[in-house]
C-alpha cells in the first residue's frame, strides 16, 4: 500500500513545475527534464502526480490561475486620468510586453501550437480562456461591446505572435492605436 501524498509538498512541486515551464516557454518536456529543472526526481513527480499527463493537467489548471493574476492584473493598474480606450489598451500592451511576461507569453503560444496539433484538453483550456477574456470583466468591460471585445482579443493575439517572433513591441502598439482610431 502506498502512502498518501503530502499536500503542501505537492503544491510546492506544482508551483515549481509551472515556474519551470514558464521559464522555458513550453510544456512539452519529459517528466525527468521537468524534475531536473526544479531539482527533484522524476520518481518524485510521478509519486505526487501519477503521470506526466496528470502533471500537465494540473500545470494547466494552475496556469489558468496565474493568467488571471498576471495577464489580468492590468485591471489593478490605475487608469486615473485616462479617458480613452486607446490609452487603456496601450497600458495593457505595455504590461503584456514587459520582460517578466515573456516566458508566460511563449508558453501560451506553445499551448496554441499544441491545440493546433489536435490536443483536445489544451484546445478546451484555450477556448475557456478566450471566452473569459472576451465575455467577462476584461475586454468587454473596456469596450462595452462583445464584437469589439472579440476583435481586440484577436488583435492582441496577432500582435503578441508578431512580438514573440520579431521582438518588435512597437508594431503592436501602432496597430492598437490604428484600431482604436477606427472606432471613433
Amino acid at each position: 500500500m502506498s502512502r498518501p501524498t503530502e499536500p503542501q509538498k505537492k503544491e510546492d512541486l506544482l508551483e515549481r513545475c509551472l515556474a519551470a515551464v514558464i521559464e522555458e516557454g513550453r510544456l512539452d518536456s519529459s517528466i525527468n527534464a521537468i524534475a531536473k529543472r526544479i531539482g527533484t526526481s522524476g520518481r518524485m513527480l510521478v509519486y505526487h502526480f501519477g503521470s506526466k499527463h496528470e502533471l500537465e493537467r494540473q500545470i494547466l489548471s494552475l496556469l489558468e490561475t496565474r493568467l488571471r493574476e498576471k495577464l489580468w492584473s492590468f485591471q489593478g493598474v490605475s487608469f486615473e486620468g485616462v479617458d480613452c480606450l486607446a490609452e487603456s489598451l496601450l497600458e495593457i500592451w505595455r504590461h503584456i510586453t514587459s520582460p517578466e511576461m515573456r516566458g508566460l507569453l511563449r508558453l501560451t503560444m506553445d499551448l496554441n501550437q499544441r491545440a493546433m496539433q489536435g490536443d483536445l484538453e489544451t484546445r478546451r483550456f484555450l477556448e475557456q480562456e478566450c471566452q473569459k477574456w472576451v465575455n467577462s470583466d476584461s475586454l468587454l468591460n473596456l469596450t462595452h461591446d462583445k464584437t469589439t471585445a472579440l476583435l481586440l482579443f484577436h488583435l492582441f493575439q496577432g500582435a503578441i505572435l508578431d512580438f514573440l517572433t520579431t521582438g518588435n513591441a512597437q508594431r503592436g502598439q501602432q496597430t492598437i492605436k490604428a484600431f482604436t482610431e477606427t472606432l471613433q
